[in-house]
């Protein structure tokens, strides 16, 4: 059942990412409703990514698992919650475009990764990709967050209040966070690529 389950997740996974980030292409990486539904949909796939880790059916550490996938919900929300015609305004400069492509490849190389290792029949390709991809697509990924976070800033005119300051102390808190999961990522990668 817990082969079944991982199977499915990842091709769902895969589906989803491989959707959002084709329909992101072809209409050229312009944010627009149907983009946000499809990004929404393959994000929110990710919550379960932490119960796999929380139940032992995926070897990932939870911790780290919750805070990257809460870290891009928290995007996926700002992305919904700035107006629509805000996001067309701002367009490439929003972060949207940047997260597509950030996101989507390094999910879709995940996503087949995890499937060839579930059955056993790993590909050396996917592994390289899976663990050299990250060292651009990472940093890329957080600074498509930030200009999300600048762009909900600037609609909201950099006002004083709360939401606006607990954004900033996530926003902080990458610095702490960021270097962790990087970090994590060059050990696993020295690992998986040495087998």
């Amino acid at each position: 059942m817990k082969k079944v389950w991982l199977i499915s997740f990842n091709v769902f996974t895969l589906l989803a990412w491989s959707i959002f980030f084709g329909y992101a292409l072809f209409n050229g990486l312009v944010v627009n409703e149907l983009a946000l539904l499809l990004l929404t949909v393959a994000q929110g796939l990710a919550v379960f990514e932490i119960m796999n880790a929380m139940l032992g059916l995926a070897g990932a550490n939870w911790l780290l698992t919750a805070m990257q996938v809460f870290s891009r919900l928290l995007i996926v929300f700002l992305l919904n919650w700035i107006p629509f015609e805000t996001l067309s305004e701002l367009n490439h400069y929003s972060g949207f475009a940047v997260v597509a492509i950030a996101w989507s490849v390094t999910e879709v190389v995940r996503a087949l990764y995890y499937l060839t290792e579930i059955l056993k029949r790993p590909i050396k390709a996917i592994t390289f990709s899976r663990y050299t991809f990250f060292i651009g697509l990472y940093p890329l990924g957080v600074t498509g967050e930030f200009m999300v976070m600048f762009s909900f800033w600037e609609w909201r005119q950099f006002e004083f209040n709360i939401i606006n300051l607990a954004l900033a102390g996530i926003a902080l808190s990458y610095f702490v966070f960021f270097p962790k999961l990087y970090g994590h990522m060059w050990k696993q990668r020295k690992k998986k690529l040495a087998a």
